[in-house]
């Protein structure tokens, strides 16, 4: 495809480091999309979790001030940038002390300019489904995979303004758009417990157990996520609980752009596929 959509590329830290297989894949299936990608120069962290007031969101704001002068929306493939992001975004929106405060502790002027995509709303909105069915080179017939959305992905809705936060459908639609069997699963818009895993590991582990659980008695060949935290619990913790609860899971966790890399001909190296923590060899024989 012609490149037809330029944005400012915001990885996050999470996505130069622990997630690296999220940010190559992100790259090799939008270059084959025609979504071109340009790395915002100099960004910052967005706050993580932490970016509840005007001094945190300012965080996020300086993103989006680097994006404006740029004339460029932000694209964020991480679930966490991406509600950071657009929180900064609404609170420079409503004007009053808030933006003042923002734009001080920034030493910019962003005047809410910017549009907050995730890369997820890209895909399915602006690409498309048909498109994105054109140009699978091998249908992942017979594979069978849960879609997991996570929290930050789809909630609140006045900043995840693009899916419906009670019956989210584009992570499925992108599975059955690929040729696969896209699983019904009830824990797909439930909390991974990734911010409890600090403060309560016990709790924590428990919560992503059942997900995995579920996904396993099902059987799903694999979990597709648009997430680095719920990645990390669902992918990286996982062999931790199998050794609490003395169980065994051994179910790849793909983010939904390795799934598509997949689909889309693109060689595994590529997708970082060796980068997953659950080995993802079987899924690839198949």
């Amino acid at each position: 495809m012609n490149l037809a959509y330029t944005f400012a590329y915001y990885p996050g830290c999470y996505l130069h480091a622990s997630a690296g297989e999220y940010d190559m894949s992100t790259m090799a299936v939008c270059e084959l999309l025609g979504i071109q990608l340009i790395e915002l120069d100099d960004w910052n962290c967005c706050g993580a979790l932490e970016a509840s007031n005007p001094l945190t969101l300012s965080l996020s704001a300086r993103n989006l001030a680097l994006a404006e002068k740029e004339g460029l929306d932000i694209l964020a493939p991480c679930s966490i940038c991406f509600n950071n992001l657009s929180r900064a975004n609404n609170a420079v929106r409503g004007g009053g002390r808030t933006k003042t405060i923002i734009n001080k502790a920034t030493g910019e002027n962003y005047q809410g300019e910017v549009e907050v995509r995730h890369l997820l709303d890209v895909i399915v909105n602006d690409i498309g489904l048909d498109n994105i069915s054109n140009a699978v080179k091998v249908p992942l017939e017979g594979l069978r995979s849960v879609p997991y959305y996570g929290c930050l992905t789809i909630r609140p809705s006045d900043v995840s303004k693009f899916e419906d936060p009670e019956i989210p459908r584009s992570l499925d639609d992108i599975i059955e758009a690929l040729g696969a069997d896209c699983l019904q699963f009830k824990h797909k818009k439930d909390c991974c417990g990734g911010n409890l895993l600090l403060s309560s590991e016990d709790f924590s582990l428990q919560i992503t157990k059942e997900i995995l659980s579920e996904a396993k008695e099902l059987g799903a060949d694999c979990v597709t996520v648009a997430c680095p935290l719920c990645h990390a619990m669902l992918d990286y913790q996982q062999s931790k609980i199998e050794s609490k609860y003395d169980i065994v899971i051994d179910l790849p966790i793909l983010y939904f752009t390795q799934l598509m890399g997949l689909a889309l001909g693109l060689r595994e190296k590529e997708l970082g596929l060796n980068k997953n923590f659950v080995s993802t060899v079987k899924l690839r024989r198949r």
